[in-house]
């Protein structure tokens, strides 16, 4: 099954730092960076990982001066000037953040980092749970091979509710100062320890070797360092099975860790033909295969009460509440069985099971006409992360529907893993994400 081993990774010089600077030079990955927070990060600090984790275009880039011959060449000057440096000896890396969900609540989520190896998902060591698209791996790719580096972490899960591997690797740390202690802007608290202990690295290969590992962030790296391996093992003199190229960085939590939680992210439909919110209504009253009640919009403005409704709701049937601009505000709860028609043929039972798969494949393809074509290209659809964010969306100019969603249980993401099925994208929203700029890892 899994296989995982201690690396000696790239970091920035962090004993060297002052202040609050440790925290200006790490960035969130790369997937939720938009024009204005890149602009935001390259102005932070000079030396802030985004120049090499997304770069920015330039007009004058050639094949010779690019976005990714930028990132290795700072990179490698920043290794060479001190900013960065190579661990001297293996470790895995302890990581720990602590954080509050919209509610208050304050969460402690543990994870390691280590490196995996690479498996094809043929070989059931490696499970994913959603689909992919093009675009972003041609990215990544391009951005591996001018750096041959993992710059960040792929987000895996484990199970491991007997603690035979946090045991010995968590104990390790008690008592213990981090080596880097900082807080984000954002109210998160970061804290990472380097476990140099070669019997408890030992002891995590061993617990691990038994299982599997499922994708619960980062599809998109995952697939794209198999086509790295696969590029490295062409040019390759010849075959080596060890090789830095086998391997993956990876950031590692226990799926019955209290700290993992999964957020829900909630679907804005927008630029559909004809699109009518209450021939969508009427469709949905009479298919058979839904129960549907009208909310009060005044539950706009309590979202928590509205939270606690869907929350309700969704412990019964798979459930979401859809708001159309301007109009009406319904409870959807989908009540027919997993062998209804309005699923596609190959869809496994599991995947049957989810809330977002009644919407992806029922209600956005063959109520909306939004295909799965058009729902990867994000033609018809936007996503959003908070209760706020798609409240505010139902305001916004070209919107036509937001649908408000319950969080995927981490237990029906790994039934799904397991089945082999995969969730319409967007379908787990695991907070908080892993900062790029802890751990760089040299293939």
């Amino acid at each position: 099954m899994a296989e995982v081993k201690a690396f000696r990774g790239v970091r920035y010089s962090w004993e060297s730092m002052h202040g609050e600077e440790a925290s200006q030079v790490v960035a969130p990955p790369y997937d939720v960076i938009d024009e204005a927070m890149l602009e935001e990060l390259y102005q932070r600090h000079p030396q802030n990982v985004v120049r090499l984790d997304l770069n920015r275009r330039q007009a004058s880039d050639s094949p010779e001066n690019n976005r990714y011959t930028r990132a290795r060449r700072y990179m490698f000057d920043w290794l060479a000037q001190g900013v960065m440096i190579v661990e001297p000896e293996p470790a895995i890396y302890v990581h720990v953040q602590e954080f509050e969900d919209e509610a208050g609540q304050v969460y402690r989520r543990q994870g390691f980092m280590a490196l995996v190896r690479l498996a094809d998902y043929e070989e059931r060591v490696v499970l994913p749970h959603e689909r992919t698209l093009k675009g972003p791996k041609a990215d990544r790719l391009e951005l591996m091979k001018a750096t041959d580096a993992n710059l960040s972490q792929i987000f895996f899960l484990y199970d491991d509710e007997e603690g035979d591997v946090d045991r010995p690797l968590y104990g390790a740390i008690e008592g213990e100062a981090a080596a880097l202690d900082i807080r984000t802007e954002d109210g998160i608290r970061h804290q990472l320890w380097a476990v140099r202990d070669e019997a408890v690295q030992q002891a995590v290969q061993a617990g691990l070797k038994e299982r599997p590992l499922l994708i619960a962030d980062g599809h998109h790296r995952y697939e794209t360092a198999l086509a790295y391996r696969e590029f490295r093992r062409q040019v390759a003199e010849e075959p080596d099975g060890d090789a830095p190229y086998e391997y993956v960085m990876g950031f590692l939590v226990n799926m019955h860790d209290p700290g993992l939680q999964v957020f829900p992210t909630h679907r804005v439909v927008h630029s559909v033909a004809g699109f009518d919110g209450e021939k969508l209504r009427a469709q949905l009253e009479e298919a058979g295969v839904y129960r549907v009640e009208e909310l009060s919009r005044g539950l706009l403005d309590d979202l928590d009460a509205l939270r606690e409704r869907l929350e309700a709701a969704g412990g019964e049937y798979p459930s979401f509440v859809v708001g159309m601009v301007g109009g009406s505000l319904l409870l959807v709860q989908y009540v027919g069985g997993v062998d209804s028609p309005v699923f596609d043929e190959e869809t496994p039972e599991e995947v049957r099971r989810l809330d977002v798969a009644v919407l992806h494949e029922a209600i956005f393809d063959r109520m909306l006409g939004i295909d799965r074509a058009a729902q990867e290209a994000k033609s018809n659809l936007g996503y959003v992360k908070g209760w706020a964010e798609a409240r505010a969306a139902l305001d916004e100019p070209g919107h036509q529907m937001v649908v408000f969603m319950n969080a995927t249980p981490v237990e029906q993401v790994n039934r799904v893993c397991l089945s082999g099925g995969k969730m319409p994208q967007k379908s787990t929203f695991f907070y908080p994400k892993v900062l790029s700029g802890l751990v760089i890892n040299l293939l």
